[in-house]
């Protein structure tokens, strides 16, 4: 694991609480999202990767079955813990999270069936190199998947968070942003798919209606990645970025999170 990799994973484990009130709003709905067009099959090995709470892994631990098995892995601990404990909640013996890199994660023998990734693949530190090990551990014929924001997506909020930050700090670009921007299209997603040696590309892009308040965007900030623009900011540093990012989005009216997705799946 890298020292990027390592600190991503802090981030999100520092913000588990906040990113977790978020599931039921956004990401179990991206979650679900994703499995409706990754379709994994009763009784199929499926790896979801860049896990977080288990958006995805418990959609797609519900739809394989008894007789199919899911292998969940982030690299941030505390938001595995909160995918073991919905997974045990909900008696799901198929589903197995581990705090792992998935980009070091073993094939099993055979192969997946499905490797889906959910907003995870720009985090990567080489997104083209560490999505294709994804690939590598595909049976021959299975399905890689992936959901990436939109061009576009988060804008007001967004826009309200980088205006805030500025204020205490230059706005820091990232190989984050830079990696999404790349794939962030429909045409560029699955050229992107073909270019990683990947066939017949599908994309589905869904818009979600996500309502905000002041609360509930300073949450999403804090966490998500976006945690990361306030390391090092005092505690009363970080408050005047609170309160400024919250006034912006007051003055732009802005009520509503802009999501926007793009789930594609390609064949190894």
């Amino acid at each position: 694991m890298t020292e990027q990799q390592a600190a991503i994973g802090e981030v999100f484990s520092a913000g588990a609480e906040e990113f977790h009130r978020w599931s039921p709003l956004l990401w179990d709905r991206i979650g679900q999202a994703t499995v409706e067009v990754s379709a994994p099959a009763p009784r199929e090995r499926v790896l979801d990767a860049c896990c977080g709470a288990g958006a995805s892994a418990l959609s797609a631990a519900r739809a394989v079955g008894a007789g199919g098995l899911v292998d969940a892995l982030d690299l941030a601990g505390a938001l595995v813990a909160l995918g073991e404990r919905r997974a045990r909640q909900e008696g799901l013996t198929n589903l197995r999270f581990r705090q792992h890199d998935v980009t070091a994660w073993a094939a099993p023998d055979g192969g997946y069936d499905l490797v889906q990734c959910a907003l995870g693949v720009f985090f990567f530190p080489d997104m083209d190199r560490d999505t294709a090990k994804l690939a590598a551990v595909l049976r021959p014929g299975g399905r890689l998947a992936v959901t990436v924001w939109e061009k576009g997506a988060l804008g007001g909020w967004g826009q309200a968070l980088k205006g805030a930050v500025e204020t205490e700090r230059e706005w820091p670009g990232s190989t984050q942003s830079a990696q999404l921007a790349r794939i962030d299209t429909t045409d560029a997603l699955a050229a992107w798919l073909e270019s990683l040696g990947l066939s017949h590309p599908r994309i589905v892009r869904r818009d979600l209606a996500v309502p905000l308040t002041p609360a509930s965007a300073w949450d999403l900030a804090v966490g998500s990645g976006t945690r990361a623009l306030l390391n090092g900011l005092a505690p009363d540093a970080a408050e005047r970025v609170r309160k400024h990012f919250t006034a912006a989005l007051e003055t732009a009216a802005v009520t509503d999170l802009d999501v926007r997705i793009l789930t594609a799946t390609a064949v190894a």
